[in-house]
């Protein structure tokens, strides 16, 4: 929902139900890794915030200033890089897109994507830590903020370690990292201050730059069954731990044809599924690249074009693109004369 500024001069945060209802602080010291897990996701967006992290990804080290409105119908944030080349997004989610994972597309995949933590309604898939095992080895403090650190080591190769340092009074990840199989750092998003706010000025969202770009991610009018091309996409045999959790069909134009999103989670990665119709086979594609940590794998399946992306390893993600199933319209019976 974009606001007029003439109606309205400032954000107000979204009701903090949960936080008013728990005394945290108190109890924290008696959470188990679970219970820090689950409060993290609960808290996520939440909150509003203004404040400056670093993002790692390989050897590139990008700093961005990011400004969070949370508000009841979901959230938007201004991001604006710091250092390398001069960026700024102006992003606005709506609450199931938040509430469940969806992510906002990307012109790099890198310092234009703000924080992004694991769904709220995803925790519900880690079922007797079967994929990862949840360990903490105590507290630590990061942007000067004290923070409990929580580590999800993978159990098998089809997805990768996390680490995160969940702020004592709010929940908020104050640091995130993703670490392979190997050991190796593969992404790290640290906060290097952060302030939270009960009130976020319009101007505080607004773009400073006329190239600045702008972002909304809806979940759309149907946003549990894809519509009538999601009836037609299914999944067989996919990696073990991973389930949909949202299913959307877009539409650019009315007469454009659809474009299918799935996102299916482990509890804590988010993949993406996008499913294109395509007319010719001249525009279809077939393979896979990388970015950091994030792997893509693209085929093409009955007349649609699949790609795949998510920050999990290559075999996943294609993995994920050799499951998908198309099952056609069944055509509707000849009238008789």
């Amino acid at each position: 929902m974009v606001i007029d500024p003439g109606m309205r001069r400032c954000v107000f945060r979204a009701p903090l139900a949960l936080a008013a209802l728990l005394p945290w602080v108190a109890v924290a010291g008696a959470m188990e890794p679970s219970e820090w897990l689950e409060r993290m996701t609960q808290s996520i967006h939440h909150h509003s915030y203004a404040g400056t992290f670093i993002l790692q990804r390989g050897d590139r080290i990008d700093t961005v200033r990011v400004v969070h409105a949370a508000e009841d119908d979901g959230y938007r944030e201004r991001l604006q890089t710091l250092t390398g080349s001069a960026r700024e997004v102006i992003r606005s989610v709506d609450r199931l897109s938040a509430f469940k994972g969806a992510r906002a597309e990307t012109v790099d995949g890198s310092t234009e994507q703000g924080p992004q933590w694991p769904p709220a309604i995803a925790t519900a898939l880690l079922q007797s830590g079967a994929h990862y095992e949840l360990t903490s080895p105590g507290h630590d403090r990061v942007a000067g903020l004290p923070c409990y650190m929580l580590q999800a080591t993978a159990r098998d190769a089809l997805r990768y370690s996390q680490k995160y340092c969940v702020h004592d009074d709010t929940g908020l990840p104050l640091l995130s990292e993703l670490i392979d199989g190997d050991g190796q750092l593969l992404e790290r998003l640290v906060f290097t201050e952060v302030e939270f706010l009960d009130v976020v000025f319009e101007d505080a969202l607004e773009a400073r730059d006329c190239d600045a770009r702008h972002i909304e991610v809806r979940a759309g009018d149907e946003p549990d069954g894809g519509g009538e091309m999601g009836s037609h996409w299914s999944f067989e045999d996919l990696p073990p731990g991973f389930s949909p959790i949202i299913v959307t069909e877009r539409r650019f134009a009315p007469d454009a044809p659809g474009s299918l999103h799935v996102v299916l989670s482990d509890g804590l990665a988010t993949v993406s599924v996008y499913v294109d119709e395509t007319a010719e086979l001249s525009e279809t594609f077939e393979g896979a690249t990388r970015s950091g940590a994030t792997h893509a794998f693209a085929r093409p399946l009955a007349g649609h074009q699949i790609t795949v992306v998510g920050e999990v390893p290559q075999q996943t993600v294609q993995w994920i693109a050799d499951s998908a199933r198309y099952q056609p319209p069944v055509p509707e019976p000849a009238s008789g004369n």
